[in-house]
C-alpha cells in the first residue's frame, strides 16, 4: 500500500543483526549502540526486530532494553575465507545454497517478513543473503592500512576481509562508516558509489554515559576490588590484547616518564587476550614495571567508568582506526586523552587529545608529565573533550538513518512482497 508521495504507507520492517560476542570490546559496544539508536527511529518509519548470532549476548542485550531472537550460525566465521578460496573456481552461489533452495538467512528474513536487513557489524552473514536487501557496516579497513600486523594476516584473515568487503559492499543498499576518511577508503578501494556510503560516527558505550548522580549511586571502589594500591597513580587502556593495540608503546612511555622525570606511574589494562598478553607481560617485567601494571582481563561494563575516573588519562596508542570508542568514553567521563599522531586517527580527537608519536615513547612521557605538572592543561583537555563529544550527538545519527530508510521506502513501492519468494 502506498501514499500520495509514492512511498509505503506502512513502516519498513527491518531485521537488525548483532553478530559479535559481548566480550569483543568496542566492536560489540558499537553494535549495541547502533541497535539502541534504531529503537529511537519514528515507529511510523521503521519497525525493528533484533537478531543475535551469539548466545552469550542475549542477557546483556535484554538488560539494555533489546529483546533479541537467537539465530545460531555454527562455523560461520570461516565462511568468507573458504568462499574466497573457491571464488576463482565458479563463484560462491553454488557453495551457499543448492539451486532453487533459499539460504537459511533468507529463510529467516522471509519468516520475519522483513523488508530489509541491517548488519550492525561487518558480518559474514551478508554473503549468505540472496533474496533480500541489506545495509552494511564498515568500521575500519586496517587490514589494508596496516598489513604488517599478524591479526590481519594469519589464518587467511586478510583474504577473509577482502572477500567480505569486495562482495558485500557492492550489493548493499547503504553502507555506514564512522569517519570521512573511512568513507573515502571504502569508495576508492572497493569501487562503491559514494552516495551509498553514509557517515555514522561512533558514540560512547552506554555504560560510560553517566550523570553525576548515577555515578555516585552505583559507585564501585575499583582500587579495592582489583587490588590496585590506593596511592598508585595510573593510566588506563581498555583494549583487547591484539598486537595492533600497541600496549608495548605505553609501557615504554611509562619507563621514559620514570627515567626522564623521576615520576612513577602505573597502568591498568582491561580486555581479553587474543594472543599477545604474554608478550606484553614480559615487556612489563623487562622494564621493571611488573609491580605497577595490572592486567584485569574482561571486566563488567559497570566497572569501566570508575576505572576511567580513577586514572590520570586514557592512553590509547593503537595503530588501527580511523575511530575508536575509548576516546569518546573518556570525553564523556571527563578524562584526558593521549592518542596517536597518525593522519587517519587524529581527526577523531582534534584539539581534544594530546597527540603522541608512536615512534617515540618519550613523546608519551612528555605529554603525561605536562598533564601531571600543569593542572590547567588537564582541565583544558577535559573541557575540549566535552565540547568535542557534544558536537556529534544522536540527533545527527538518527537523521542519517532516517534519510537512508526514507530513500529505501520510496523505492520499495515498486515491488510486491512475493517477488522475493520466486
Amino acid at each position: 500500500m502506498t501514499n500520495s508521495n509514492g512511498s509505503l504507507e506502512r513502516p519498513i520492517r527491518m531485521v537488525a543483526f548483532i553478530d559479535y560476542e559481548h566480550t569483543s570490546g568496542g566492536g560489540y559496544q558499537q553494535a549495541k549502540n547502533a541497535a539502541l539508536l534504531l529503537k529511537s527511529l519514528p515507529p511510523e518509519l521503521c519497525a525493528v526486530e533484533f537478531v543475535t548470532t551469539r548466545r552469550s549476548t542475549i542477557d546483556d542485550l535484554r538488560r539494555s532494553g533489546i529483546e533479541p531472537i537467537f539465530f545460531p550460525v555454527p562455523r560461520l566465521r570461516g565462511l568468507a575465507a573458504r568462499l574466497g578460496s573457491i571464488y576463482s573456481r565458479g563463484g560462491p552461489r553454488a557453495f551457499l545454497r543448492k539451486p532453487g533452495k533459499m539460504a537459511s538467512v533468507d529463510r529467516l528474513l522471509s519468516v520475519m517478513r522483513a523488508d530489509i536487513a541491517y548488519f550492525t557489524t561487518p558480518s559474514n552473514l551478508a554473503l549468505a543473503i540472496d533474496r533480500f536487501n541489506y545495509l552494511f557496516t564498515v568500521w575500519d579497513l586496517s587490514h589494508r592500512d596496516d598489513v604488517e600486523f599478524p591479526e590481519v594476516r594469519i589464518k587467511h584473515e586478510f583474504e577473509r576481509r577482502e572477500f567480505l568487503y569486495g562482495s558485500a559492499l557492492k550489493k548493499a543498499c547503504g553502507i555506514f562508516v564512522d569517519s570521512q576518511a573511512g568513507r573515502e577508503k571504502v569508495v576508492r578501494r572497493y569501487g562503491v558509489d559514494s552516495e551509498r556510503v553514509h557517515l555514522m560516527p561512533f558514540s560512547p558505550a552506554r555504560a560510560t554515559v553517566l550523570s553525576e548522580e548515577a555515578y555516585v549511586e552505583h559507585f564501585v571502589d575499583v582500587k579495592t576490588k582489583y587490588k590496585i594500591p590506593r596511592d598508585l597513580k595510573y593510566v588506563y587502556y581498555p583494549a583487547q590484547f591484539w598486537s595492533h593495540k600497541n600496549h608495548v608503546f605505553l609501557l615504554k612511555g611509562l619507563h621514559a616518564l620514570e627515567s626522564r622525570y623521576g615520576i612513577h606511574v602505573g597502568a591498568v589494562f582491561t580486555g581479553s587476550d587474543f594472543g599477545n598478553m604474554r608478550y606484553v607481560r614480559s615487556v612489563a617485567a623487562d622494564l621493571g614495571l611488573g609491580e605497577r601494571v595490572f592486567f584485569l582481563g574482561f571486566v563488567p561494563d559497570g566497572d569501566v567508568p570508575y576505572l576511567y575516573r580513577e586514572s590520570i588519562a586514557l592512553v590509547m596508542p593503537t595503530y588501527f582506526g580511523p575511530t575508536n570508542l575509548p576516546p569518546l568514553e573518556a570525553f564523556s567521563l571527563g578524562v584526558p586523552v593521549l592518542y596517536p599522531d597518525l593522519e587517519a586517527l587524529r581527526e577523531q580527537v582534534g584539539d581534544a587529545g594530546l597527540l603522541v608519536d608512536l615512534a617515540r615513547p618519550d613523546s608519551m612521557a612528555e605529554a603525561l608529565f605536562s598533564l601531571i605538572d600543569q593542572p590547567a592543561l588537564r582541565q583544558l583537555m577535559i573541557e575540549r573533550g566535552t565540547r568535542r563529544l557534544a558536537s556529534n550527538d544522536d540527533a545527527a545519527r538518527l537523521s542519517t538513518l532516517a534519510r537512508v530508510l526514507e530513500r529505501y521506502r520510496t523505492r520499495a513501492v515498486c515491488w510486491g512482497e512475493e517477488v522475493w519468494m520466486n
